[in-house]
């Protein structure tokens, strides 16, 4: 076990206060009105075990027990969990004694201080009575006994003497953590700290003492899960090109992320940003319970996957999701939506979700609230990919309340909609309008085009009848008209009501469709043109009547 850092090298550290909690709240209140209500965060991953796991199927993995927050701890599944975690608080009791069921419980409470899903720490417990190997390796001469073991490590575990109630279990463990800080002297412990890890965290400063290094300090507390060191060496600093005091993560032996840290030029919430992002797995699920943990990532650019769980397709689209993230770790943040939860009602609205898009991808960039579809319909590797790479090279297209009016849309046999021009033209009381909703990249889409142009070309000069499209991929439109695309609706005039196709897409069964429809419509007008006359012949009738009658 590498040396950590003794505690002479620390002085009392200061809690920042942050200089723009005002413009922190401001932001997450906007946040939260993008998603209408809903929250995003992160609950359980789907990039395997690295930090945040689903706890359950782990354990039982591990075969182990848990009970009230502790896991049952035997001389077989104690090494188990000291290869899983870094640190890991043991309770050694007798369960006849009344002080050692009353710290269980205080363990337990300390459990929920920390998080579950905090896999950085564990909390376990050992009944000596039947772990006699257990008892005489650790030598127990009295219980309740607190042992902290650290780094995997069985030797040497660190006593916790005195302790007894959950909060204070907390702030003692939290120390603990702090003072595991691996001070780096020599480039070969350095080189060696940061190979054998899959993610540790260096600060390199000048001063280990005073001034910046005292927001290291406190940031350390927070992520038990992640391996820090520090170093002031300067020829350590060359090898990794730092000239002033810097924040470095490393992951797999590389470095993915340098962070400046001039005096005053960081709190520690912006440090805990960055970390926190290089903790959480390469796809997560959109839930409601850890919002904060989504909104306080730096990267600001996120890739949902709307997608039911219980879809025979959900295993293979999340394996495509994981593989493309790979591709951009640290661009943006993936996430999964589970169309099948209530709590997700209105981020579906938010982002025009029918069931017909489920699966699908979207991007959003929070900080323009920009919303993009992907253009493919199928859910591939390379789609995603493709899709990733347009956005983040700026060649995506907007998802908009509406298109601009092109300048020529109604100079063409078929008429141009966008969100703009869409209600006035489709729900106009002067003529009827038959419309298609289409997706530019859909290949039956594409294929349909030239039949809607001599839909177009025939009825160009009707009196009464407009043909039109409409790309709904681009243009917001309200969320009843919304189905599989392509899909074709017929507005009758001087009518708010709306008639569906639902026949053959060829060009003569939309012209009979639409020859019905106007047919339909004429027979209507003269059905109520007929009534509104006999009505008058009735009232002029009775009018006669009464004349004659005051006669006679």
């Amino acid at each position: 076990m590498v040396k950590p850092v003794s505690q002479s090298v620390f002085k009392s550290p200061r809690f920042p206060s942050s200089h723009n909690e005002a413009s922190q709240r401001k932001m997450l209140l906007l946040w939260v009105t993008l998603l209408l209500s809903s929250c995003l965060s992160v609950s359980q991953a789907w990039g395997g075990w690295d930090f945040q796991n689903d706890r359950v199927q782990r354990l039982k993995a591990l075969g182990i027990q848990e009970e009230k927050n502790l896991l049952v701890l035997t001389a077989t599944t104690l090494a188990r969990v000291l290869n899983e975690t870094r640190f890991l608080m043991v309770e050694f009791y007798n369960p006849l004694s009344k002080q050692s069921q009353n710290l269980i419980k205080e363990m337990g409470k300390a459990v929920d201080i920390m998080g579950k899903e905090n896999t950085g720490v564990l909390f376990g417990k050992v009944n000596i009575t039947s772990e006699k190997l257990l008892e005489q390796e650790f030598a127990i001469k009295e219980v309740p006994t607190v042992k902290l073991f650290v780094e995997g490590q069985r030797q040497q575990p660190i006593d916790c003497r005195g302790v007894i109630e959950a909060a204070a279990l907390v702030a003692w463990l939290r120390n603990q953590i702090r003072l595991s800080i691996v001070l780096l002297t020599g480039r070969e412990q350095t080189r060696v700290f940061i190979n054998s890890r899959k993610l540790s965290v260096i600060g390199f400063f000048e001063d280990l003492h005073e001034g910046t290094v005292e927001l290291f300090y406190e940031l350390v507390k927070d992520f038990p899960e992640v391996p820090f060191g520090v170093t002031e060496k300067r020829d350590i600093w060359i090898r990794y090109g730092i000239t002033i005091d810097t924040m470095v993560v490393f992951q797999q032996g590389t470095i993915v992320h340098f962070e400046e840290c001039e005096e005053d030029g960081h709190i520690l919430r912006d440090l805990s940003k960055i970390v926190k992002f290089f903790t959480m797995d390469l796809v997560i699920e959109y839930s409601i319970e850890t919002m904060d943990q989504i909104y306080d990532m730096h990267i600001r650019n996120h890739i949902l996957l709307f997608i039911s769980k219980n879809s025979t397709q959900f295993g293979a689209l999340v394996k495509v999701f994981e593989s493309v993230a790979q591709e951009f770790k640290n661009k943006l943040i993936f996430l999964i939506v589970n169309t099948d939860e209530v709590d997700n009602i209105h981020v579906l609205e938010y982002f025009q979700i029918t069931s017909w898009d489920i699966p699908g991808v979207r991007i959003l960039n929070l900080t323009k609230n920009m919303r993009y579809r992907m253009p493919a319909e199928e859910i591939t590797f390379k789609n995603v990919k493709k899709f990733c790479g347009n956005f983040l090279d700026g060649l995506a297209k907007q998802q908009l309340p509406s298109e601009n009016i092109p300048k020529d849309w109604d100079t063409k046999p078929v008429k141009v909609l966008v969100g703009k021009n869409f209600k006035e033209v489709a729900f106009s009381h002067k003529r009827n309008a038959f419309v298609m909703f289409y997706a530019p990249w859909s290949y039956e889409c594409k294929s349909l085009l030239p039949v809607l142009e001599e839909l177009g070309k025939k009825y160009q000069y009707h009196e009464s009848v407009t043909i039109a499209k409409i790309d709904i991929t681009a243009n917001d439109i309200h969320q009843m008209f919304l189905e599989k695309y392509p899909f074709f609706k017929f507005f009758p005039a001087k009518s708010d009501l709306v008639v569906p196709y639902n026949g053959e897409y060829t060009l003569d069964a939309f012209i009979d469709f639409v020859e019905k429809e106007i047919k339909s419509q004429m027979e209507s007008e003269e059905w109520s043109f007929e009534e509104e006359e006999s009505d008058e012949q009735e009232d002029l009738s009775v009018q006669d009547w009464g004349k004659t009658k005051e006669e006679l």
